[in-house]
């Protein structure tokens, strides 16, 4: 087999690659390989035949342009994933003494994450579960929580009536979340930490029963269905959607929200996550670490973008679930400014379908 003669010139460093497609097979080595082409030309004339008829064969549909490209690695992290414990169910206690049942335990994983920003076509919600939109708000103080309501809700009801075609938009609930909070779980008036943890919002359970809560109790912020917009709900296709945006004059730098390529799920590894409160018990669903995982993050996104994301689907003939989580990059600056956020919680309804 041909040898490459030494050199002694230095070999310039590449950019990192992350390999977009879902079901592609490339290894890192080969998108540094296709991503070269004035080295891989050096290296062929120094290899001899044995490289040039190697550069002849046919390539695989995973590595043809057609069907994989590459965006580049925007951030390194180790994200958080939920693990079993034995003798103990996944989850953990809001607002209750601990009975021991329920173990919250996480393995931490280095991952790195591709700029979602270089996706092409543009991700969007129907295919990936998630997508950026420029939207701006009028909102001046997103802590007075009847400024929101009034103000913030009827803009985001917009929003997810485009980036989903739904005929009707729900707003039932919105968390202000800040770097200097404690408790994943904030009261109205109050804000709540970043979770640090890769799970998606409801599991196939949760979702329906989340709709038929906010009939019987409502939602913290007071939003409250009848039982005519329940059954009309229940009625048809509909899905849960989440918009989260910065709150922060200047752009996000610190545990900005990455989000999972649907099609790298493997059904086995999800986990059902339960939090027991003192008057219900909700689930969402967490997730086992897969090394075929592919995570993207929109990086320094401003005020007036949102990412948004479907947390629940009731169709089965696309993608269901984004699972997300906030997460520190290991480069960050160290003077970075502490990130201070808003998410709203959404049901969107589909037209109802010809019988």
């Amino acid at each position: 087999q041909a040898r490459v003669a030494p050199t002694s010139r230095r070999v310039p460093r590449m950019r990192p690659l992350f390999c977009a497609t879902s079901r592609c097979a490339c290894s890192p080595l080969l998108l540094w390989w296709t991503s070269a082409p004035q080295l891989r030309t050096r290296l062929g004339a120094a290899a001899g035949p044995a490289m040039a008829s190697a550069s002849k064969r046919p390539r695989t549909s995973a590595a043809a342009p057609a069907e994989s490209h590459g965006v580049p690695i925007a951030a390194r992290a180790r994200l958080h994933y939920s693990r079993e414990v034995d003798g103990k169910r996944v989850g953990r206690y809001i607002g209750v003494e601990d009975r021991g049942e329920l173990a919250d335990v996480h393995s931490e994983h280095e991952v790195e994450l591709g700029d979602a920003r270089e996706l092409t076509p543009p991700a969007n919600v129907d295919s990936r579960c998630f997508e950026l939109r420029t939207h701006p708000t009028a909102v001046k103080d997103f802590k007075n929580d009847e400024e929101v309501r009034e103000v913030y809700y009827p803009e985001m009801i917009e929003l997810v009536k485009a980036a989903t075609g739904a005929e009707r938009v729900i707003v039932f609930d919105h968390t202000v979340r800040d770097a200097a909070a404690s408790s994943l779980n904030a009261k109205q008036g109050e804000t709540a930490a970043a979770v640090m943890r890769v799970h998606t919002d409801y599991s196939d359970e949760s979702g329906p029963r989340r709709v038929k809560t906010l009939a019987e109790t409502g939602g913290y912020t007071g939003v409250k269905l009848s039982e005519e917009e329940t059954k009309d709900i229940l009625s048809r296709e509909f899905c849960i959607v989440n918009v989260w945006r910065s709150i922060k004059p200047e752009p996000v730098q610190s545990k900005p929200l990455a989000v999972l390529e649907p099609s790298t799920i493997d059904r086995r590894d999800f986990l059902r996550y339960e939090m027991q409160f003192a008057e219900r018990k909700g689930e969402n669903f967490a997730l086992r670490f897969n090394p075929e995982h592919r995570w993207y993050f929109f990086p320094r996104m401003e005020k007036d973008e949102c990412l948004v994301f479907k947390t629940w689907e009731s169709r089965t003939d696309r993608p269901r679930y984004c699972f997300h989580t906030a997460f520190e990059d290991l480069d960050q600056p160290a003077d970075a400014p502490p990130r201070s956020s808003i998410e709203v919680r959404t049901v969107a309804l589909m037209p109802k379908t010809p019988m």
